[in-house]
């Protein structure tokens, strides 16, 4: 009898994993199968995902609150998560205890000391009591009691827990007794839902995330959403098949919320961008504008665009002609991506896998941040197996499917969106720019003199707290103690005297870097502690974290402290770091394991940095204590 595919797999990664290959077991798992795969085939998957443990992925607790029952849900959501880089620790509390669980200051959940809490609600919480043919001021008030009750929670738990919290919004039911007029009038439960869906992201204080469970449901489908068999035998808020897609999606918002989802797409051309190749069939014979498949591929470029204007970095790998590449971007009349849309543009006839390493390096990105879309099965399989961090999104043979591919792969989920996300593409572009001038630079000092850079140095306010919190909980490689903070907590933080939040921002003659570095320093009698320091990476070797160490021994000494303390907290992506107080003139202190304490002597006066960064002082006020 002929083995099954997946039990083949399934006995592959168990040969990996006693190989010694835990990253190999779980990319055997990862291959074999699908968010769309049965319920059986992954919960089987994730059963044996269960018993790998990688040393590079980041570590979380996260507590599911609901009332229906979670727990296959939870297996599911494990392995996920790992997919996306994440080993988590879940804990499911009882069913049907949230409130208890939340006000209840010394409930199992605390005591599990989560980092996120997700409250898995769904309809069926959100009881909007309306009477039929009630105003509209009445289905209001319905709606606003019921986001009243589940804010209730949210308090409380960032309070207590300083968490990440997940919110539902509610899943529309597929029948109701009104039928259609349910959701045509005013009155109706699906009409109450429905705004009650809309209204709810305004509610969220800073900390809260709504989870958009409605259009998990609507995508897989509102018919087959709920089995009822499965919620009068055993209380599942969905039906079996429907737990992978909400599984997989829910793992994409939490690594999204980590900073772990991808930063980069990587396209190819002919056939991707547009129908046939363009060194063979010219400006005038490509598809694209006329026709089903060229109003296609019109769509999956505006798609793109609107990728890059969240701030999404797009970049371009083709075996072609440099020259024959850019035509279409700049004369083609249905073209809609331009040339200054894509940060680096690499056109030539080395294979896809080392233009890939290429791009990554001319962006100072990590090839774990990387997309490739790209319509030829065997320039994706040569990606894959020589770059296996790379994401590979495979496109269907119908250009009209392309864009379903894209979002159905979910590479770019966010929680969040700000000035800096939309800006990102920009400075990323301007990055590859100062890399090109780099490598015609005589030497670094002579370059980096060339880009005339000017640091403001600020303290924490209302308009930067967002970004610095962002680049806190987000940073991974330049991040010396891997800390996680809320907005509220860094407020706090902010109100104390020993505290001193400072962020930079960075500009040059290439344009505008925005906020790019946070310290957070504690006095202590007569020692400053760097307490965080993150910087984004696209300034790494700028002489930004001299110039950084410097503002921060010039706060040591208006501060009267004689000493600087540091701490280094190796991770599975900080090791660029791990040198640095050492570069910076610090000495080794007793530390616990890898993890190292390094201090400085303040000397009278005091040591400097070499810096090719001028600085300005920011004006806006320091945020005060309290103020969100």
């Amino acid at each position: 009898m002929t083995e099954s595919p997946l039990k083949a797999s399934l006995a592959a990664a168990r040969t990996a994993l006693a190989a010694g290959d835990p990253a190999g077991a779980l990319a055997i798992l990862r291959d074999c199968v699908t968010p769309e795969s049965d319920f059986v085939t992954q919960a089987r998957v994730a059963k044996r995902a269960a018993e790998i443990s990688l040393p590079g992925l980041r570590r979380l607790r996260i507590a599911v609150l609901a009332g229906s029952t979670v727990d296959h849900f939870a297996d599911l959501l494990r392995f996920w998560l790992a997919v996306s880089g994440v080993e988590a620790d879940i804990h499911v509390a009882p069913y049907d205890i949230m409130a208890q669980s939340v006000l209840d200051s010394d409930s199992a959940l605390y005591r599990f000391e989560p980092q996120v809490v997700w409250l898995f609600t769904t309809f069926r919480d959100v009881p909007v009591d309306i009477v039929p043919g009630a105003d509209a001021a009445a289905v209001r008030g319905a709606v606003d009691r019921e986001i009243g009750r589940m804010a209730a929670l949210w308090g409380p738990l960032i309070e207590r827990a300083g968490c990440l919290v997940i919110q539902n919004n509610a899943d529309i039911p597929a029948d109701d007794p009104f039928g259609h007029l349910s959701g045509a009038a005013a009155w109706g439960r699906r009409t109450a839902l429905r705004l009650y869906n809309a209204l709810l992201p305004a509610a969220v204080p800073t900390g809260v995330i709504v989870f958009d469970l409605d259009e998990v449901a609507a995508r897989y489908g509102r018919a087959r959403w709920i089995d009822p068999r499965y919620w009068f035998h055993s209380k599942h808020a969905c039906a079996p098949d429907a737990i992978g897609p909400l599984a997989a999606t829910g793992a994409r918002v939490i690594a999204g919320a980590l900073g772990l989802s991808r930063k980069a797409l990587v396209l190819d051309l002919d056939n991707t961008l547009w129908g046939g190749v363009i060194g063979d069939d010219g400006l005038a014979g490509i598809t694209l504008g006329n026709g089903a498949a060229g109003e296609a591929f019109v769509a999956f470029q505006r798609h793109i665009l609107e990728l890059k204007r969240r701030g999404i970095i797009l970049t371009v790998s083709s075996k072609n002609d440099p020259e024959v590449a850019r035509a279409p971007f700049r004369g083609h009349p249905d073209m809609v991506l331009r040339l200054d849309d894509i940060a680096v543009f690499r056109a030539n006839w080395s294979n896809k896998a080392d233009n890939i390493r290429d791009i990554a390096a001319t962006l100072d990105l990590g090839l774990d941040a990387m997309v490739l879309v790209d319509d030829n099965p065997m320039e994706r399989d040569l990606v894959r197996r020589h770059l296996p961090m790379v994401t590979v999104i495979d496109l269907p043979a119908d250009p009209a499917f392309y864009i379903d591919a894209m979002v159905r792969a979910g590479c770019f989920e966010a929680v969040s969106y700000s000035r800096e996300d939309a800006d990102r593409p920009r400075y990323y572009a301007d990055n590859a720019r100062r890399a090109e001038l780099r490598s015609e630079a005589v030497d670094m000092p002579s370059y980096l003199a060339s880009l005339a850079m000017v640091a403001t140095v600020g303290r924490a306010d209302p308009l930067s707290l967002p970004r610095i919190v962002q680049l806190v909980n987000k940073s991974n490689q330049f991040h010396l103690t891997g800390t996680r903070l809320t907005e509220a907590g860094l407020i706090a933080l902010q109100g104390s005297p020993e505290i001193e939040v400072l962020h930079f921002r960075l500009r040059d003659r290439f344009g505008d870097n925005g906020l790019i570095a946070a310290v957070i320093l504690r006095g202590e009698g007569d020692a400053l502690h760097i307490d965080t320091w993150v910087m984004s990476c696209r300034v790494l070797g700028r002489s930004m974290e001299e110039f950084i160490m410097n503002e921060i021994q010039r706060s040591a000494t208006d501060r009267g402290c004689r000493r600087l303390f540091g701490r280094y907290v190796p991770s599975a992506r900080n090791g660029l770091v791990a040198g640095l107080y050492e570069r910076l003139g610090f000495q080794a202190e007793n530390g616990d394991g890898e993890v190292r304490t390094w201090s400085k002597r303040i000397t009278r006066p005091p040591d400097t940095w070499l810096t090719h960064v001028d600085r300005t002082v920011g004006s806006a006020p320091a945020i005060p204590s309290g103020v969100s």
